[in-house]
Parts: C-alpha cells; structure tokens; sequence
C-alpha cells in the first residue's frame, strides 16, 4: 500500500520524489528528438522503488551522463569505428600480421591475415609470423 500512497520525504522506498522526477525529466532535453521520449520514460521508471537518497544518487548519475548519452545517439558510426578499432588484434594494430596464402576464385593467390582479415596481393612466399614480412615482395 505504500507505494500506491506515496512515501515522499520518508526513508522508505515507493514514488518518485518531484525534484527527482524532474531532474531525470530535464536530463532528457538534451537528447535527441527521436530518442527523448523513450529515454524520458526510462529514466522516470527507474526512480520507483528507490529511497530518496537513491533517487537523489540515481538523478545527478543520469544528469552527469546525458551529454555522453548525447553523443552516443546522434554520432554512432564514430563510436562504431572506435569499437572495430578496439576490437581488432594488438599485433595488427602493431602490423605484426600472421598472414596465411588463399587461392581466389579465379586461381590466383593472395594473403590474408588470420588475426584482422587484411588481405594482400600473393607476393612472396610463405605463410608470415611474428618477424614476418608486411611488404610485398619479401618472402
């Protein structure tokens, strides 16, 4: 029965208080169009069940994160390109390939890296390792 009565200014969990329910209401103007609503509505139904002290906690979170949030929704690409980055092998990224020989479909042969998928026309010879060649014509 509680939390249909509200508990506001208690130490008991329930309703959202107002000053918290407006802090993550006015975190979501900052947001994208498209995106408001939806966020608006989450932010607003994670405060139930919260104390006031973990709402007062849980508020100032969602407004120190909005701009983050921000840009992650209106720039994802960027963030994708930083994740394809972060996901590919240090030994790549150190060009330190570990590239193996494949025949294309029309006969002819060419490298490709085990590690990242770079490929490479088939010059040289064998299979590189960890002092393995990355230039063409270097077996």
């Amino acid at each position: 029965m509680t939390v249909l009565l509200g508990s506001r200014g208690t130490s008991q969990a329930g309703q959202p208080t107002w000053w918290a329910s407006l802090a993550v209401r006015s975190a979501s103007l900052p947001l994208p169009a498209e995106h408001r609503w939806r966020y608006r509505q989450e932010f607003l139904a994670e405060l139930y069940g919260m104390t006031p002290a973990e709402q007062r906690h849980h508020a100032s979170g969602v407004l120190s994160r909005v701009i983050a949030l921000r840009v992650a929704l209106s720039e994802p690409e960027r963030l994708k390109a930083k994740e394809a980055t972060m996901a590919t092998p240090w030994r790549c990224r150190l060009r330190l390939h570990y590239w193996q020989r494949l025949r294309n479909p029309q006969g002819g042969w060419y490298r490709e890296c085990r590690g990242c998928g770079t490929q490479r026309d088939g010059y040289g010879g064998g299979v590189g390792g960890i002092g393995g060649h990355d230039t063409p014509g270097v077996a």
